[in-house]
Order: structure tokens, then C-alpha cells, then sequence
């Protein structure tokens, strides 16, 4: 079975997890709050573990399928995780090697949103 289903409407689902994420960055250089703020209805940020199941370290720059999800930045991306330590970060997923790293809020970085 192919993990990720192109829904040929901007999305695309995992089969794996059964989430939907967007098939686009929506967003770049933007802060987290300005992230939540690009999101759509019925849209969320992903947890830190949903966005680094995207990852493939099999490749970089950007450390993704370019194949299901074209034009990602070799960036940080944003998610919905609070850093444990610090009350005034959250954790982003990499894609440029695909790590993960606590970033400050104010810091900019990108959007792709997820559902399910």
C-alpha cells in the first residue's frame, strides 16, 4: 500500500497515520503566533512526533519526499509542542537534515498544518 495519497486538492493523506497534512508550505519566516494565525478552519499545527513522521533521512535539503510534498523549504517548521523547559518555545522539525530542536516563538519559521 502507498503511504501517502495525493488527494489532488492541496492536501495529502498518510495512510500510515491517517492524518492529512498540507501538501504546500503555507506559510514562511513567520512566528509561531503568526503561524496559528494562517491556519484555516478544521486545520492545526502537527505535534512535534506527527511532523518528524514526515521526515526521510534518506535525503536532505530538504530532508522530505519531494515527490508528494514539492516546494518544502529546507527550513524549521513549526509545531503545537511546548518545550518542557522553556515556556517561551515550542519544538520545530527541521527539514533541511530533518532534526528536531526547541526554537523560540519569536523566531521565524515555517507552516504546513495538518488534520485528523
Amino acid at each position: 500500500m502507498q503511504r501517502f495519497i495525493d488527494n489532488q486538492d492541496g492536501t495529502v493523506t498518510d495512510s500510515t497515520t491517517g492524518l492529512t497534512w498540507s501538501k504546500d508550505t503555507l506559510a514562511k519566516d513567520v512566528t509561531h503566533e503568526q503561524a496559528l494565525e494562517k491556519l484555516s478552519e478544521g486545520w492545526r499545527l502537527p505535534t512535534v512526533q506527527e511532523l518528524f513522521s514526515l521526515t526521510d533521512h534518506s535525503r536532505e535539503d530538504p530532508a522530505i519526499d519531494t515527490d508528494v510534498f514539492p516546494g518544502t523549504e529546507s527550513d524549521w517548521y513549526w509545531t503545537s509542542t511546548p518545550c518542557a523547559w522553556n515556556d517561551t518555545a515550542v519544538w520545530v522539525v527541521d527539514f533541511d537534515y530533518g532534526y528536531v530542536y526547541d526554537f523560540p516563538c519569536y523566531s521565524l519559521g515555517c507552516v504546513r498544518a495538518c488534520r485528523g
